[in-house]
């Protein structure tokens, strides 16, 4: 698992059902800052990423984020939000979403 430092600016919420299969579906999606140490130095990244179910009331914030790999319906690997800390909090519980599936 990998973590880093993530700054949620918003959570997008959108729902629907399926015109294909009938389901009901929706979609967390945080708008966020994601701080990035490699060799090169650090790097910041904008953009969103789509968050669990249980993740979805998530407050706008810093947050020390762990992500893990899931294959998407297209077989892709992407990375998913796992569980979120806040950022500085020495001993926070964490909001876990192990277990969400592609």
């Amino acid at each position: 698992m990998n973590k880093q430092k993530l700054t949620i600016l918003d959570v997008a919420h959108r729902s629907g059902t399926s015109k294909r299969t009938g389901n009901a579906w929706a979609i967390h999606e945080a708008q966020c800052i994601l701080e990035q140490e490699s060799a090169e130095g650090r790097s910041i990244v904008v953009g969103t990423i789509n968050l669990p179910d249980v993740l979805k009331d998530a407050a706008p914030g810093d947050y020390l984020a762990e992500f893990s790999f899931f294959k998407s319906m297209e077989g892709k690997l992407e990375p998913r939000v796992v569980s979120l800390v806040p950022f500085g909090m020495s001993g926070a519980k964490a909001k876990p979403g192990a277990g969400v599936g592609a």
